[in-house]
Order: C-alpha cells, then sequence, then structure tokens
C-alpha cells in the first residue's frame, strides 16, 4: 500500500471529476485540494486532509482511496467519515468496506450502513446474504436487526430460508429485536422450521413479544 500507489489513482479519480464539473459550468474544486490530497503520506494526515476537502464528492472519492488501499486505521476512519456522510456514494464505498480482510473494518462498516438505513445501505447490508461464510450471514442478519429501514424484516424473511439453521435462528432473534407485526408474522412461519432449535427459538421470541403473538401462531384460525 505505498504512498504512490495512492496518490496516482486518487489523481486518476480526481482529475476527470473536475473536468466533468468545468464542462458543466459547476465549481472545481481548488487545485490545492488536489495537491493537498495527493500529498497525504498514509501515517496520521487524514484528518488533516480531510479538513482540507470542502467539497463532498472530492471527500467522499478520497475516502474511498482508502478503504480500498489504506491502513486498517485509515480504513476504519474512512468507514466513519462515510457515514457521516451518507449520500449514495458513501454507501457504495461502505459497501466495498464489507469485503474487507479485516473483521473490524467488516464490523465498522455493518454498524455504518445500519445506522444510515436507507434503501441503498440495507441492500447492501442484504448483499452478504450470498456470502459462503454462515458467520458472515449471521453478521449481517444482526446488521439489520439495527437498521430502522422498513425492508429491514423483508431481507431478515429471506434470511429464515438460509442453509445454516445458526443463520435461521439468528433471523429470528433479529426480527424479535423489530418486534412489529409484520416481524411477528414472519417469526411465526420459522415454527415449523425442519430444525428444533430454531422452532424452539421461534416460540421463544414470540413468547417475549407477546402472548397473544404466540397463541396465535400457534393455533392460527381455521
Amino acid at each position: 500500500m505505498g504512498s504512490m500507489r495512492k496518490t496516482s489513482l486518487l489523481l486518476l479519480l480526481l482529475l476527470p471529476l473536475g473536468a466533468g464539473l468545468l464542462f458543466l459550468g459547476s465549481p472545481v474544486p481548488e487545485p490545492s485540494i488536489i495537491e493537498t490530497t495527493a500529498t497525504i503520506d498514509g501515517n496520521g494526515r487524514v484528518p488533516e486532509v480531510l479538513a482540507s476537502i470542502d467539497y463532498r464528492p472530492a471527500k467522499t472519492v478520497y475516502l474511498e482511496t482508502l478503504v480500498l488501499d489504506g491502513s486498517v486505521g485509515e480504513r476504519k476512519t474512512a468507514v466513519r467519515e462515510l457515514e457521516a456522510i451518507g449520500t449514495a456514494d458513501a454507501v457504495s464505498a461502505l459497501s466495498i468496506a464489507l469485503g474487507d480482510d479485516d473483521r473490524r473494518v467488516v464490523d465498522a462498516a455493518l454498524e455504518a450502513l445500519a445506522r444510515i438505513g436507507s434503501d441503498e445501505a440495507l441492500a447492501a447490508i442484504a448483499s452478504l446474504s450470498n456470502d459462503r461464510d454462515p458467520r458472515m450471514r449471521g453478521r449481517a442478519v444482526q446488521a439489520l436487526a439495527n437498521a430502522d429501514g422498513y425492508s429491514s424484516a423483508d431481507y431478515l424473511r429471506i434470511a429464515l430460508d438460509d442453509d445454516d439453521p445458526r443463520v435461521r435462528a439468528e433471523a429470528v432473534e433479529s426480527l424479535g429485536d423489530i418486534g412489529d407485526s409484520r416481524s411477528i408474522n414472519i417469526i411465526s412461519a420459522a415454527l415449523r422450521d425442519d430444525d428444533p432449535e430454531v422452532r424452539a427459538r421461534a416460540v421463544e421470541v414470540l413468547d417475549e413479544l407477546s402472548d397473544e403473538a404466540l397463541f396465535h401462531a400457534l393455533f392460527p384460525a381455521q
């Protein structure tokens, strides 16, 4: 992750952006912004460089380069800053962080996306449902429970069809954390799961939510 590679990548990303803005007649970031950004040495100057960039799209591009090619500390800093920005472009950069080799970076990205809570953010979290590692799929399920988006329950419904019973049980738990009427209906379907542990967890969660919900789930109206 050498500084020369980081500098050249960032210049390639920022220079076309400036040219496009000039063509459209919009304000172009000052040359000093690009120059200052390009001088970063990767050893503690990230806050200083961020403070020097006033143009948000340029800042998002810079943070994405850190996600791709920064140290662990820089990548975690980039995740926090991208969460604060919260735009669709920021969510796209956070999606890249979900593929990071360091679990701390992945967890930070999941938390950031959950707090953003937009449709794009929830879709990014749910994309981990295709990950080969069931632990990763389980962490995505947990993140969906912490998000306020309306689509969370729909994605958790899909997780109830996961091949791994531990993920399905985690989905039941997460639906219980959401606790609305849609979630209760989805949990009720888990009472027919092939795995006894998943069925038992569904009973426990429904009982915790409401005695009435458990009764209607166990004895649906004919």
